[in-house]
Parts: structure tokens; sequence; C-alpha cells
């Protein structure tokens, strides 16, 4: 991955890791995983990657025959609509993003925001954004 600032892409991708990429081509943007973990989400297998140093964590699906299917980044450098989100309050965050053409939030349980027109997920530590998570958006 470049040192440039990087812009989260909603439905495509983080700028040179676009959704639908294969293991090996994010290995070769990023090199390899500090660690790994292979998850079962009620009966769907998912590979999380894990870069810790750059705040950033991938999954690929298989329902998504195991390419890049979402990406969760905590680090304060990227932009989303290009502003540096990550520890904004959840009101500048809510007013930021109501203020684009995603749809409606909701509420999570665990007191985040999702997008689910967009595929978005805002995780909240206390009342600052703490990561951000985006996928694929399906077609159903």
């Amino acid at each position: 991955m470049s040192d440039k600032i990087q812009t989260i892409q909603l439905g495509h991708g983080l700028d040179d890791l676009p959704f639908g990429a294969s293991q090996a081509e994010v290995e070769e943007v990023l090199g390899k995983p500090d660690q790994t973990d292979m998850l079962d989400l009620k009966g769907e297998k998912s590979l999380a990657w894990h870069y810790w140093d750059l705040g950033i964590s991938l999954n690929f699906d298989e329902e998504q025959d195991m390419h890049l299917s979402s990406i969760d980044v905590a680090s304060p450098e990227v932009l989303l609509f290009g502003t540096k989100m990550i520890g904004k309050t959840r009101k500048e965050v809510k007013e930021l993003l109501d203020a684009e053409d995603i749809g409606e939030s909701e509420e999570e349980v665990q007191g985040g925001l999702i997008y689910p027109d967009v595929n978005l997920g805002l995780w909240f530590y206390g009342d600052e954004l703490a990561e951000i998570q985006w996928g694929v958006i399906s077609d159903s």
C-alpha cells in the first residue's frame, strides 16, 4: 500500500485494494498479514487478515469465493467523503454522513451506526468513532 492518504470507496474498496481482489493480489499490495483468523459466520467461512501497523483488517468471504469482500479501518489517516472520520464524535459523524446520498442510518445493537444501503458500519468507543467497516454492496 502506498504512503499516500487512502480514501474509502463505498462498494468498491480502498484506493489500491478493490473488492474482488484475490488473496495473492492483496499480498502484492500489502505483503503478508501480521495475523490471520478463520471465522465461521452462520455457516459461511470468512478469512480475516490483520495489518496492525496500518490499522486495517481485510475479510475474504466464502460467499465471494474467498476474494476481498470487506475492509475494516481504524487508521485516523483514512478519508471518507474527503474527511478524516476516525476520532470524530457520533454527532459529527452522523451530520457528515446524513449530508451524503447513502440512505438512512440505523442504530446497531452494540452502539454502532449502520448504513445498510451502502454496506457501511461505524463503530464507536465511547462517543468517538473508532472503526469504519464497509463491504461489497449486494444486489438484493
